[in-house]
């Protein structure tokens, strides 16, 4: 214990014989104004003392590299106009600041960017300790989750079930259906442990670490056989050959899936059961997402390790958080004792750590003992990332009483959650984090380690909108399903989208345009039980432009349509037509949903005219989606034509460099 001390002691000197950098210095803080006519992304930030440049990055949102810098400024500049966007699009900036010492910015801006209808399949793992105890909180929790475009496939397992076992289940549901794209742990279901690492840099903690990316890597191979070193401190970081524990530092290969857990398992401090602690979690992340909580876009930021030699830990907060909340509404402040005060949506706090503590942060006993009134909480310190311990300070402020639902490491390596702005999950960038190598910089000590971990709901987002509701369905002839509902009581809905499904939380597909009124007639099925959910859309704006955001679905009970075929007359068709990505580098994948079955021409021509693609094909009521290449094209704008007997659709689209 006295080696631990010391190098705690080390860690805090160290920490003060840097802390006059501060982490800002290292962090461009970015936000952003847009403008539809002409269309323009206009980036802002604040002025860095030492540099002498800055260069500017742009990407899609889902390539894989930024290529050569599109803007290089100079010291004094603060502001970039972007006019190469289009609305109904989002792209992704880098900006680095040089000089004496290297500065990092990130943001995710858009003009009008699109809703995200459809998240994919989402494996639902649930601990059945939990069973009956938490029954009515798991299943809210399943509705929300298909009302947020997941499709759901539960599973509920015993604590005991091996590791292994638990990833077959993953790897069988996924081969059956390839849209599955993420794994939520309720409970204390198997912690894999994997490698000799010691991300902290504490020699004693060396060892195996807790490792949920096992559960999201499905293709790569793990051995237990190659470590064999029991000198930790900690008898759970023991990693020998057939223990059960992985060999593996780093991911085999790049996970496929978003995970994360909600695990409350030995964590006394707080006076509670596990079933106390998930019961009041699960209903408080519900309350979340029904807009029913009073959150300020605010984020606080308690740093206690300053530039740390450059790793400068709370940039993790610096570098993102402007994007999200904007410049002028992040605070530096002690954490706890400002989230017992006020609500802060984004917290960020670092320090010295124990299994239990962050100094000048505070302890697991302060989150016991005061509110934590923070929904998106990232700390860093030594030991507490390893997060299967008792009483462990990354778990204890999902295990308050008031609304904080996520914690992750960040740190060692770094997190660049901008994503979010524009209506992503922190699943999605938990995945993105546990990927990355070079993509997001610095990225610091620990990239592709096997323990970056994300504690909480992976489904939560940043804007909710208060949701329609009573949605009812009914038959009203052979050739109509008639269903209404009852508005969003949020003025600044601009309509509703109505879905379907065979199952109660299978994979909703968007039946319908934008709807303003709060009814709609479904004339295109066939006999059989389907369910319908109703989604309230509204226009956003953030410190990174803006976007549509969609409500939690309200669903209808199952109901039983018959269609008499021989009276079925075509009602008339509705299509719309939806691109993704765009801007695209190398092909681009085109949804053309209608409300009938129909034979098109697809087609892509420039602003000429010319033609450049042509190809039919058959349409089937709901959506149908096509893969089209397009390395081959120039850089530049397009349009995509889509041809029926009913005239023609089209939609603007740009091909990146």
């Amino acid at each position: 214990m006295a080696k631990r001390y010391l190098i705690i002691f080390a860690l805090l000197v160290l920490g003060n014989a840097s802390i006059a950098q501060s982490a800002k210095d290292y962090s461009i803080q970015i936000s952003a104004k847009v403008s539809e006519q002409p269309p323009q992304i206009i980036l802002s930030w604040d002025s860095i003392a030492y540099a002498t440049s800055y260069q500017i990055f742009k990407k899609p949102k889902n390539s894989s590299s930024w290529g050569p810098a599109m803007a290089f400024l100079g010291a004094s500049d603060t502001m970039y106009v972007d006019n190469a966007v289009i609305v109904d699009s989002s792209y992704e900036y880098k900006m680095v600041a040089l000089g004496v010492q290297t500065a990092y910015g990130y943001i995710h801006a858009g003009i009008k960017a699109p809703a995200i209808h459809n998240r994919g399949a989402l494996v639902l793992l649930v601990d059945d300790f939990f069973i009956p105890s938490c029954t009515n909180q798991i299943n809210q929790l399943v509705r929300d989750l298909s009302g947020d475009g997941w499709e759901i496939i539960r599973h509920d397992l015993p604590r005991t079930m091996l590791d292994t076992s638990i990833k077959n289940l993953i790897k069988a549901d996924r081969q059956a259906n390839p849209r599955v794209s993420a794994a939520l742990i309720v409970g204390h279901l198997a912690v894999p442990y994997s490698g000799y690492i010691y991300p902290d840099g504490h020699p004693d903690h060396a060892g195996a670490w807790p490792a949920d990316v096992y559960y999201a890597e499905l293709d790569g191979t793990w051995s237990d056989n190659l470590v064999n070193d029991a000198g930790a401190t900690r008898p759970q970081n023991h990693n020998i050959p057939g223990d059960g524990k992985w060999d593996q530092n780093f991911l085999p290969s790049s996970t496929e899936l978003q995970v994360s857990r909600i695990d409350f398992y030995d964590m006394p401090a707080f006076g509670k059961t596990e079933i106390q602690m998930m019961t009041t979690y699960l209903n408080r992340a519900h309350r979340y997402k029904m807009d029913s909580l009073n959150i300020r876009r605010v984020a606080l930021i308690d740093d206690n390790f300053g530039g740390f030699g450059g790793e400068a830990f709370a940039g993790n907060g610096w570098r993102t958080y402007a994007g999200l909340v904007g410049r002028e509404n992040i605070r530096e402040m002690e954490l706890i004792n400002s989230l017992d005060d006020s609500s802060y949506q984004w917290a960020y706090g670092c320090g010295a750590g124990s299994y239990t503590s962050s100094a000048g942060v505070g302890t697991t006993n302060d989150f016991a003992q005061n509110d934590v009134n923070g929904i998106f909480v990232q700390l860093f310190g030594s030991y507490f990332g390893d997060w299967d311990s008792q009483n462990n300070f990354l778990r204890a402020p999902l295990c308050s009483d008031v609304p904080a639902l996520t914690s992750c490491w960040a740190g060692r390596p770094n997190w660049f959650v901008h994503h979010m702005a524009l209506g992503e999950n922190i699943g999605y960038t938990a995945k993105l984090m546990q990927n990355n190598n070079t993509l997001y910089t610095p990225g610091n000590f620990g990239t592709r380690y096997v323990h970056i971990a994300l504690m909480g709901d992976l489904s939560l987002r940043t804007d909710y909108i208060k949701p329609p509701k009573n949605l009812t369905v009914q038959q009203t002839n052979d050739t109509t399903a008639f269903m209404n509902w009852v508005q969003s009581p949020d003025t600044a809905v601009l309509g509703y989208y109505v879905y379907r499904a065979s199952s109660r939380y299978g994979n909703f597909q968007r039946i319908s345009p934008l709807l303003t009124n709060h009814n709609f007639a479904d004339h295109n099925f066939s006999t059989g039980t389907y369910y319908y959910q109703v989604r309230a859309l509204k226009p956003v704006m953030t410190p990174s432009g803006g976007y549509y955001n969609l409500s939690i679905g309200a669903l209808s009970d199952s109901i039983n349509l018959v269609t008499n075929t021989a009276s079925v007359a075509l009602a008339e068709d509705s299509k719309e037509i939806s691109i993704y990505p765009n801007p695209a580098s190398h092909h681009i994948t085109v949804g053309i949903t209608g409300t009938a079955a129909a034979k098109a021409t697809v087609r892509i021509v420039d602003i000429t005219g010319k033609e450049l693609y042509a190809a039919d094909k058959q349409l089937v009521r709901g959506t149908t989606e096509m893969n089209i290449p397009v390395s081959h094209l120039p850089a530049g704008v397009y349009a995509l034509l889509v041809e029926t007997q009913d005239g023609t659709l089209a939609r603007k689209w740009v091909k990146a460099d």
